[in-house]
C-alpha cells in the first residue's frame, strides 16, 4: 500500500520573498516542488499566479513563469553557453535573445567564470553543475524560482555566496524563491520557513 506524501497541502506566498522548506528525509519536499511545477502526477487543484489560474492544459505557459532547479542538476551535452541559452530558444519563451553579458557576470559571481562560455560541461563536478543550474535559473529570471537543495555539495563559504545571490535575485527582480534546504543558518536568513511533515505543510 502506498504512502500519502501530500495531504491537502496549500502553498501560498503573497509577496516577493525567499522561503525555505524543511522536513525529514522522505517527507515529500521534492514531490511538493515537482507537483507545483507539474512534473509528476500529483493532483493539483489550482495553480495561481498574479490572479491568473493555470489549468493542466496551460502547464507549458506556467513553466515559463515557475521554474524548478532539480536536485541532480542535470546538464545537456555541449558547452556552458549551450546549457544557459537553450531556454531562450523555446517558441513560448517570453524572453528576447540570450543575455550573454549577464551570463558572464553571473558565472563570475558563482565562481565559474574561469571556465568561459565555450567550456564543455562533461567534466564539471556535481557542485559545479549545481552552480551552473543556479546561473541558468537566475538568468532566465522567472517570477517564481523553485530549487531543490541547490547548495548541495558546496563548501560553506561558496554555499553562502550562492544563497546571497538567490536572496539578491528575489529582491532585485521582485521574485518568489522557494528552496528545499537543510542548514539552519539559511533558515535564519530567509523570509519564511515552512516544514513539511506527515503530509502537511506549516509555518515554523
Amino acid at each position: 500500500m502506498g504512502r500519502i506524501l501530500l495531504n491537502g497541502v496549500t502553498l501560498k506566498i503573497d509577496k516577493p520573498s525567499v522561503t525555505v522548506i524543511k522536513g525529514p528525509s522522505g517527507a515529500g519536499k521534492t514531490t511538493l516542488l515537482r507537483a507545483i511545477v507539474g512534473l509528476n502526477k500529483a493532483k493539483v487543484e489550482k495553480r495561481i499566479l498574479d490572479g491568473t489560474i493555470y489549468p493542466e492544459r496551460r502547464l507549458t505557459n506556467w513553466r515559463t513563469l515557475v521554474t524548478l532547479l532539480l536536485q541532480d542538476a542535470p546538464v545537456i551535452s555541449g558547452t556552458i553557453r549551450d546549457n544557459l541559452s537553450f531556454p531562450f530558444s523555446f517558441k513560448n519563451s517570453p524572453r528576447k535573445g540570450f543575455p550573454e553579458d549577464e551570463a558572464v557576470r553571473l558565472l563570475d559571481q558563482m565562481g565559474l567564470g574561469h571556465f568561459g562560455l565555450h567550456h564543455q560541461v562533461d567534466g564539471l563536478s556535481g557542485g559545479e553543475r549545481h552552480r551552473l543550474g543556479l546561473v541558468r535559473g537566475l538568468l532566465w529570471a522567472p517570477p517564481v524560482l523553485l530549487a531543490d537543495e541547490p547548495l548541495s555539495g558546496l563548501e560553506p563559504e561558496l554555499a553562502q555566496q550562492c544563497f546571497d545571490m538567490l536572496f539578491e535575485f528575489s529582491r532585485k527582480r521582485q521574485a518568489i524563491v522557494v528552496c528545499v534546504l537543510h542548514e539552519e543558518r539559511f533558515s535564519k536568513q530567509s523570509d519564511l520557513v515552512m516544514r513539511l511533515t506527515d503530509g502537511t505543510l506549516h509555518r515554523t
